[in-house]
């Protein structure tokens, strides 16, 4: 199986690694909540007090396994799962508590995705370690996050900043067609 350009011609099939927080469940509904706010970027004023606060919201137990799914959630991983039939979970877990964070996290995506469980569930800070495989074929992270999506295209992979609450399905769906094309 050939891929376009966009993937330089390697012939192993690229990996989609999804995020989870802000792409499939609803981490910082919560967060908003908290402040009194619509959208949880309208209370983030000081962006050192805000994290601060963030982490001490998130750290109480059962937070992580509570949020809820976001509204395109599973649309998301149907759409995944019509170009390729696997997909992979890679989310960061809290640094101020790894565990807790990492095993609750566990229990929402095996209670969430029931249906369509993914290949694999890894939680690492340093997601750009997964942008490529030992061949060089360059992997997908879908992510929120600008900075993780940098990493990503830096170490060589294909990133989609997606927030599920700002952008529509359209702008992955547009770059799996690039990586995924029917045709080939």
């Amino acid at each position: 199986m050939k891929f376009l350009e966009y993937t330089n011609g390697y012939d192993a099939v690229p990996e989609v690694y999804l995020d989870m927080d802000g792409v499939l469940a609803d981490f910082f509904g919560p967060v908003a909540k908290h402040h009194g706010v619509a959208k949880w970027r309208d209370a983030r004023k000081e962006r050192a007090k805000f994290n601060s606060k963030i982490d001490k919201i998130a750290k109480k137990p059962g937070y992580f396994k509570n949020l809820k799914p976001l509204p395109n959630a599973g649309k998301l991983i149907n759409g995944i799962l019509k170009v390729i039939d696997q997909y992979n979970i890679l989310s960061s877990p809290l640094l101020s508590n790894v565990e807790q964070s990492s095993d609750e996290k566990g229990e929402w995506l095996r209670k969430h995705l029931k249906k369509h469980q993914p290949r694999s569930i890894i939680f690492d800070h340093e997601k750009f370690k997964f942008a490529k495989q030992a061949d060089g074929t360059p992997n997908v992270l879908i992510d929120d996050w600008g900075v993780n999506t940098r990493a990503w295209a830096t170490h060589g992979g294909i990133a989609v900043k997606y927030q599920a609450d700002e952008d529509t399905l359209s702008k992955v769906e547009q770059v799996l067609a690039k990586v995924f094309p029917k045709d080939k």
